[in-house]
């Protein structure tokens, strides 16, 4: 026997006299789909979701009167007004290299996906143009944070290609690949000019992830800083107790432009 209210819900409802009767209030879950399926109503409605009992149970569930206190709780939130000191900050992307830490401005940040294959271009990669990588498909210039900062590369900061190896019968064995520590990414950066967009890729020792920087938090950067990266840095602020340099994005692409061999 179904519940007045499933009784109501019209031609669809359970017939008098049927296996409903004894059916539990949590039917779904235990004889239903998510139960051991033994339900007979299955046969005439496919799923439980189309049982008036759940219908009738949903329908009880979002008209329950509210608990004691909810609705005097959520009018003092709504009635709060918004801080205007917290605006005007801004969102950056947290990451190291080496031993420093440094910030992008997350509007310039595409994407950060796990190190890729960098592949060297013959007579053309240096210590700041590593090569090219593929990022699902889209072959991307790759350069060095590190070299372009004047910073000392993480061991196995760039994964190469593979070479083969020859065996002691003059076949060639495919080379492994060395192991890549999980903390370091690479961090994919844009720049769109006018309709042009550019995109370098570039490796990071680890990402700390996007950040939100409250516009008196950020200090300028002193002249005597003599910090790696000073040039490239627009200003300075605190995280965790960490000084964190906010790169320029703009003299970053720039620069990485300029160090492309011609």
């Amino acid at each position: 026997m179904t519940t007045p209210s499933a009784a109501a819900a019209g031609p669809s409802s359970l017939p008098p006299g049927s296996a409903a009767e004894s059916r539990p209030a949590d039917c779904w879950r235990q004889i239903g789909v998510g139960g051991d399926r033994s339900c007979p109503e299955l046969a005439s409605f496919i799923h439980c979701r189309n049982c008036p009992v759940m219908a009738d149970a949903a329908r009880q569930f979002f008209d329950r009167p509210p608990p004691v206190g909810y609705l005097d709780e959520w009018r003092r939130v709504l009635e709060t007004p918004l801080d205007e000191t917290a605006s005007g900050g801004r969102s950056a992307l947290v990451f190291r290299l080496a031993g420093e830490w440094f910030a992008l401005a997350a509007a310039a940040v595409a994407e950060v996906t796990p190190l890729r294959t960098v592949h060297q271009i013959p007579h053309r990669s240096n210590h700041i143009l590593a090569g090219m990588v593929n990022v699902r498909g889209q072959l991307l210039l790759c350069g060095s944070l590190h070299g372009l900062l004047g910073l000392k590369p993480a061991e196995g900061e760039l994964r190469r290609p593979p070479r083969p190896v020859l065996a002691a019968d003059g076949d060639a064995e495919p080379a492994v690949a060395e192991p890549l520590r999980t903390a370091a990414r690479l961090v994919v950066a844009a720049r769109t000019t006018g309709q042009t967009t550019q995109r370098w890729a570039f490796a990071v020792d680890e990402v700390a992830g996007v950040q939100r920087v409250a516009a008196d938090a950020l200090r300028e950067v002193p002249a005597t800083l003599g910090k790696p990266g000073q040039r490239y840095s627009e200003a300075l602020f605190t995280w965790q107790s960490q000084p964190v340099s906010l790169l320029d994005a703009e003299r970053i692409f720039t620069s990485l432009h300029e160090q492309i061999p011609r």
